[in-house]
This record gives C-alpha cells, sequence and structure tokens, in this order.
C-alpha cells in the first residue's frame, strides 16, 4: 500500500511539473534536442530527483516481475530506465562543461552526491542482479551481438562495482 501511494504521489507531483520542468516534459523540439530556451537552472535539482524516483520503481518492477528473467523483461526494461534522470544529467554535465558558472558548478556539485548513490544503489543491488546475472548465465544463442553486449555490460557493472564481494569488503 505505501509503495501504492509513494507512485501515484510522485506521478502526481511529476504530473504537476510538467508545465514548469522541460526536463520532465516530453520535447517537441527538432530531433528531440533540449529545448534550452525554456531550460532554467532551478530545473535541475527538481528533476534530479524526480528521474532518481522515476528510475527507482521501475527497477522496483523489474525487481517484483514474477516471469523467469529474459532479456526483455529484466536487460532491456533496465536499459530503457531512468528516462528523466538521462535527459536532465546529459543537458546539466553538458552545459557544465561547455559554459560554467558559478551556480552552475554549485548545481553540480550537489547533483554529484544524489546521481553517485543511485547509481551505487542500483549496481549494488542485490535482487536486480540475481535477475541479471540470471539472464548472463543462461543460453545466449537467441541474442543477437548488440544484445549480448548490452547484457555483458551490464553485468560486468554490477561485478565492477563490488556485487559479488563479501559486505566487509
Amino acid at each position: 500500500m505505501k509503495k501504492a501511494a509513494l507512485f501515484a504521489a510522485t506521478l502526481l507531483a511529476m504530473t504537476a511539473c510538467n508545465n514548469q520542468n522541460p526536463f520532465i516534459a516530453e520535447w517537441d523540439t527538432p530531433y528531440g534536442i533540449p529545448p534550452f530556451d525554456k531550460i532554467q537552472e532551478a530545473h535541475y535539482i527538481p528533476a534530479i530527483k524526480a528521474g532518481i524516483e522515476q528510475q527507482l520503481q521501475e527497477i522496483d518492477a523489474i525487481i517484483a516481475n514474477q516471469e523467469t528473467p529474459d532479456f526483455e523483461n529484466t536487460i532491456a526494461a533496465l536499459d530503457r530506465s531512468g528516462e528523466i534522470l538521462e535527459k536532465v544529467t546529459n543537458v546539466l554535465f553538458n552545459v557544465s562543461e561547455s559554459d560554467a558558472t558559478e551556480s552552475l558548478n554549485a548545481i553540480v556539485d550537489e547533483a554529484m552526491p544524489m546521481v553517485t548513490e543511485h547509481s551505487d544503489n542500483i549496481f549494488m543491488n542485490a535482487d536486480l542482479f540475481a535477475r541479471v546475472k540470471a539472464v548472463y548465465d543462461a543460453d545466449q544463442s537467441n541474442l543477437t551481438r548488440e544484445q549480448q553486449m548490452l547484457l555483458k555490460d551490464y553485468y560486468d557493472s554490477f561485478v565492477n562495482n563490488g556485487i559479488g564481494l563479501p559486505a566487509d569488503q
């Protein structure tokens, strides 16, 4: 019940912000480029928080899926997750590299710990890794080369982040 209430509250908040925050709204610009004329510095942190929440809900759905883990319901779903977070971080980090200001650097300084912690929480999630490992350990002969590479990249990301190490390490 708590998850349903949290999901509904997040969805409502995201919908309410839809008109104000261009990172949460769909971009109807040519080629899907960011609407830089509508982006304000005040949009970054709320969009990052909304993006993290969105991706956490998507990951929870992957973990809760009762179907046998396969490429589509685990790896492809994980790869599609986090659309808002990807949009906002791509813009933030590119703009901060090309046109940095003190205030933009302060936003990056605030955003980095949130994004890093979120990434750590994903790649140290034992339940999610169990699904990824099940796909990795299964017969991959029906996967395309691209799918095999994506699967290996995700599996390696979990392993390289230390998912298999004992808790004290």
